[in-house]
């Protein structure tokens, strides 16, 4: 299991996408009001020094950025069945892909909403890089299942 570099691959996932769940992935701001909004996996609150003030949900995005380090972590612990670990690995980038028009959507819809503009911090760079790793990480998959494939072809 340690030694497939795929693992290696699945764990940086894990370890960048649960960064993703708990950092804010972007800010509003409202120019006329001087108002500044934090997105969060708890949704959108308005920052202020006596406390955030919550406007507005982002479960969908939540829950998103919650299966994929959940999937991403189970699919390691598959290494025996690696056709299964393929499909989870796909399915998770297409979940991975998925993230950013959600994101676009709830930053577009809040934007008009609050009159602000919005403005992605660094974390929000990690899904990309998390759906390379997952390409790669299928391709390694890929690779040792030909390689037992043509040694069942051996014996």
């Amino acid at each position: 299991m340690i030694q497939r570099i795929q693992t290696l691959y699945l764990f940086a996932i894990v370890v960048l996408s649960s960064i993703t769940l708990f950092s804010p992935v972007a800010g509003l701001y409202n120019k006329s009001e001087a108002l500044l909004y934090e997105v969060n996996y708890r949704g959108i609150f308005l920052i202020q020094d006596t406390g955030n003030i919550f406007q507005f949900s982002v479960w969908g995005l939540t829950a998103l950025a919650t299966l994929i380090p959940i999937i991403a972590l189970i699919t390691i612990f598959l290494y025996k069945n690696r056709i299964l670990q393929f499909r989870l690995s796909f399915f998770n980038m297409v979940l991975m892909v998925g993230y950013y028009p959600l994101l676009f959507i709830y930053l577009w819809f809040a934007g008009q909403n609050l009159n602000a503009e919005w403005n992605l911090q660094l974390v929000s760079a990690f899904p990309l890089v998390c759906i390379v790793l997952n390409f790669l990480a299928i391709r390694s998959i890929s690779k040792d299942e030909a390689l037992i494939k043509s040694l069942n072809r051996l014996r």
